[in-house]
C-alpha cells in the first residue's frame, strides 16, 4: 500500500511520552509554555495569510499589522 513494503514494521521506541512531574527541576513553567504556543500560533497565522495574499497576486502587507488586525 502506498509503495511501501507489506513488512514495514513502526519501531516502537521511536517516540516515548511521558509524563513531567512537577517537581521536575527542567521543567518549564506553565505561563511561558502557553506563550510559546500563542506566538507559535501567530507566527504561523502571519505566515499563512502572506501565502494566500502571495497566491492571490496581492501586495504583501507588514505582518505585524495583520497580526494585529486578525
Amino acid at each position: 500500500m502506498l509503495g511501501l513494503p507489506d513488512d514495514t514494521v513502526t519501531d516502537p521506541h521511536r517516540y516515548i511520552w511521558r509524563p513531567v512531574s512537577s517537581k521536575d527541576p527542567n521543567r518549564t513553567p506553565l505561563a511561558k509554555r502557553l506563550l510559546r504556543e500563542v506566538a507559535n500560533r501567530r507566527r504561523t497565522r502571519a505566515r499563512l495569510i502572506e501565502l494566500q495574499a502571495r497566491a492571490d497576486g496581492r501586495p504583501i502587507e507588514d505582518l505585524s499589522a495583520i497580526g494585529e488586525a486578525a
